[in-house]
């Protein structure tokens, strides 16, 4: 099972580099000349994704809050894992999707590390139960198309 989860979050990347390499295909056309080029906004969502979507799914930047993600991007114990955090332009990158993207910590709220303690998540997730824990690679039992970014698409199970 590890291979199969493996294989998916490639499935996923290269679904996303395709995404990106289809926008930027699409800008040829547009004048004659000119050279294509990705958005602002489409670098610093691809590199958060090929920071983050190479260990696992690439979360929205919604179901986090700001401070959260900002935590998580400088924090070198990930979840139990050692990791390198970012540095740099991919630190720029990853950061300038993340902030605009996530939401406010209402007055009071504490700052959520975990899905299961997530304001956002809960709201999303009104009427699913969970096993506890609640982890990332459980998302593609209810989205199937996760690893293209999809997290709208139901499994069967779950459409109405």
């Amino acid at each position: 099972m590890p291979r199969l989860r493996g294989r998916r979050r490639r499935l996923w990347i290269w679904g996303m580099i395709a995404v990106l390499a289809g926008s930027l295909l699409a800008g040829w056309g547009q004048k004659s000349g000119a050279q294509p080029s990705l958005t602002q906004a489409q670098l610093e969502q691809a590199q958060y994704v090929r920071s983050c979507g190479g260990c696992h799914v690439a979360l929205p930047a919604q179901v986090l809050p700001t401070e959260t993600w900002r935590r998580l991007l400088q924090d070198p114990n990930h979840y139990g894992q050692q990791i390198q955090p970012l540095t740099g332009v991919a630190l720029q990158l990853a950061w300038g999707y993340l902030r605009p993207n996530s939401r406010p910590l209402r007055q009071g709220e504490q700052v959520p590390y975990r899905l299961a303690d997530s304001r956002y998540f809960r709201a999303l997730h009104l009427q699913v139960e969970f096993p506890s824990p609640v982890r990332v690679s459980s998302c593609i039992d209810c989205h199937p198309r996760v690893n293209f970014g999809d997290f709208a698409s139901l499994s069967p199970d779950w459409q109405s």
